[in-house]
Parts: structure tokens; C-alpha cells; sequence
């Protein structure tokens, strides 16, 4: 499947149901499953306790983080990014 929203990419990375990539410039994109802020996208009306609701994103959403990115790495629900200035960020299942 090709991602039209998507070029320059350098990196990808992949959680079980989501994926980051990233890109020559250092932004950070994210798409899939969002239930747990996996995408980084707001968290307004996520709900914190059972039940969860499923939230997804079918098109590549831009992750806010404050610096450049050079490195990044998903888990199973998280994700985790590290910046140019040596800072590490991240997001998603932190239970």
C-alpha cells in the first residue's frame, strides 16, 4: 500500500497497530491505532479507565515535538523519540 501522504522518509517504525515515520527533516509522523495517544495526537476526551474506545488515524498525523528528530523507536503501545539536542521523548501506554 503506498502512503501518498508521506515522503522523505528516513525512518520507520512500528508498534502493533500503529507506525511512526520519520522524516529527512526531523518530524515525526504517526497513523493507525491512537486508543492509547500511541500517535501522539491530543488526548482531549480520551478516557483514562476501562472501557477504552478506539480511536484510529488512516492518514499520517504530524507528532508536536519541540525539537528535531534523529532517532526513533516503537513498542507495543509507545513510542519513543530522540531529538538532535540529545533530549528523549515519549508517548503512548504508559501504564
Amino acid at each position: 500500500m503506498l502512503i501518498k501522504d508521506l515522503s522523505n522518509v528516513k525512518m520507520i517504525s512500528c508498534g502493533s497497530d500503529h507506525f511512526l515515520a520519520l522524516s529527512n527533516d526531523g518530524k515525526v509522523y504517526a497513523m493507525g491505532d491512537d486508543t492509547f495517544g500511541q500517535c501522539g495526537q491530543s488526548g482531549e476526551n480520551r478516557s483514562t479507565t476501562a472501557p477504552f474506545f478506539e480511536k484510529r488515524y488512516g492518514k499520517p498525523q504530524l507528532v508536536d515535538l519541540p525539537e528535531k528528530v534523529v532517532k526513533i523507536v516503537s513498542g507495543y503501545r509507545h513510542n519513543l523519540a530522540i531529538t538532535d539536542q540529545g533530549n528523549l521523548f515519549g508517548w503512548g501506554y504508559n501504564n
